[in-house]
């Protein structure tokens, strides 16, 4: 019986393999134009997506002011936030399996509309309740977009989810200075919410209609809830690193500088500003480096650059020193979260969506494990040896880095294959009537 069944798992690899070299072949076969037109499109999502998670963050302090939130009343408001977002996640994979990312993104209107209703809140229970909404629907944009993602890197056969991701940043640099001027202009909240999603839905309804649509992938296993296996394990605990170690940067950086390098607060927010820069500089050259490289050694190279970044920030705790740490530290994990969904997605095994959503449901475990443990353990060793632990992270991505080999394509069956939308291809691609 046992073997009977390893006999049907490995016939039913080598059929989502199959269909993958085919689907491979189908997106190939796009005229440039359609190619550069879906690549423009999955660009301006993860644009709007990072514009609008900036928006909301950049008026926290109005909106905890307005409603009178104690720190520990907003504490418990953004803790409802990151849970959402985490059991989004597996859901999201499950929605994108089923329905498609490009139907799924069509529903990112959840997320948007969400943004004004924050504004609207009359106190912490509807302020939770509406947070929460407002992280299932970025966690479903975020799976969406990244399958998304996916496909056009299918169709130019090269990697493009760096130049996605750099995309997402400067959404949320865009996001977080407008956020800023209204908030000195004295633009209510609720204005700025409003005109901020009458754009940004614009933006998101023009770029749809120019994604690709989902081939089926045949893979019944998509169907349910993503959650992680055992070949996703190194592409997981990859991402985990990467995201607990973008954490620590997020929450401890600027403290780091002030408190161990004894800088001013000026020179601190600087050192934030530096990681960020880092950040998006290596997410801009990501695509053209793998390329020349391959994952694995592209991951090695990034691990080995985040942790000459993290040992220089401990070894030398002076304010040039750390200002020139995190440049490393963000060049260095610009890219791997990036690389990760790109691995997870060619898995023969399985459906993009769901891989992408179970590599991301264990990474943003990390995500959200790694600032309170660096808290807890600096409240007994200090901080500069808590934050040793980024450069146990960075060795652990060293070490898996070999297991992302570039994963081999199947041959695909002879013949021509008709790109998706022509009357004669299969699955999202036949003629709508």
């Amino acid at each position: 019986m046992r073997r009977s069944e390893r006999e049907a798992g490995a016939r039913t690899v080598d059929a989502n393999a199959s269909v993958a070299g085919r689907t491979a072949r189908t997106y190939e076969a796009l005229p440039t134009a359609r190619k550069r037109a879906a690549r423009a499109a999955v660009g301006a999502v993860f644009f709007v997506n990072g514009a609008t998670f900036a928006t909301w963050a950049a008026r926290v302090p109005a909106i905890r002011e307005g409603l009178g939130l104690s720190p520990g009343g907003l504490s418990v408001a953004l803790t409802g936030l990151a849970a959402a977002a985490f059991a989004g996640l597996p859901l999201a994979g499950m929605l994108v399996a089923r329905w498609g990312s490009r139907r799924v993104l069509t529903g990112a209107a959840l997320y948007l509309a969400a943004l004004p209703l924050i504004a609207l809140a009359p106190g912490l229970v509807w302020l939770a309740a509406v947070l929460a909404v407002f992280a299932i629907g970025n966690s479903t944009l975020d799976v969406a977009m990244n399958t998304q993602g996916a496909l056009v890197e299918r169709a130019y056969a090269r990697p493009l989810m760096g130049s996605f991701h750099a995309m997402f940043s400067l959404g949320g640099v865009v996001g977080a200075a407008f956020g800023g001027v209204a908030a000195d202009l004295g633009v209510s909240v609720r204005s700025h919410f409003l005109l901020t999603v009458v754009v940004l839905s614009f933006v998101l309804a023009v770029a749809t209609v120019f994604l690709l649509p989902d081939v089926p992938s045949g893979d019944a296993a998509g169907l349910t809830l993503a959650l992680p296996d055992r070949r996703l394990f190194a592409p997981g605990l990859i991402a985990f690193c990467a995201l607990m170690g973008e954490g620590m940067m997020n929450d401890w950086s600027t403290v780091y500088l002030h408190d161990v390098a004894e800088t001013s607060k000026s020179t601190a927010a600087t050192g934030f500003s530096v990681f960020s820069a880092g950040m998006v500089v290596g997410r801009l050259a990501a695509d053209r480096i793998q390329a020349h490289l391959g994952p694995d050694r592209f991951v090695l190279a990034c691990g080995l650059l985040a942790s000459t970044g993290s040992a220089l920030a401990v070894a030398v705790p002076t304010p040039t020193a750390g200002l020139a740490a995190y440049a490393l530290i963000g060049l260095g994990l610009a890219a791997i979260i990036p690389v990760t969904f790109s691995h997870a997605a060619r898995q023969p095994h399985r459906a993009p969506g769901p891989s992408i959503a179970a590599v991301s449901t264990v990474g943003y475990v990390g995500f959200l494990a790694g600032p309170p443990i660096v808290g807890a353990v600096a409240q007994t060793t200090g901080l500069r040896a808590a934050m040793l632990l980024f450069l146990v992270l960075t060795t652990v991505m060293v070490c898996l880095a070999p297991r992302l080999r570039a994963v081999p394509a199947r041959p695909a069956p002879a013949g021509p294959q008709a790109p998706p939308g022509h009357p004669s291809s299969n699955g999202s691609g036949t003629r709508k009537r």
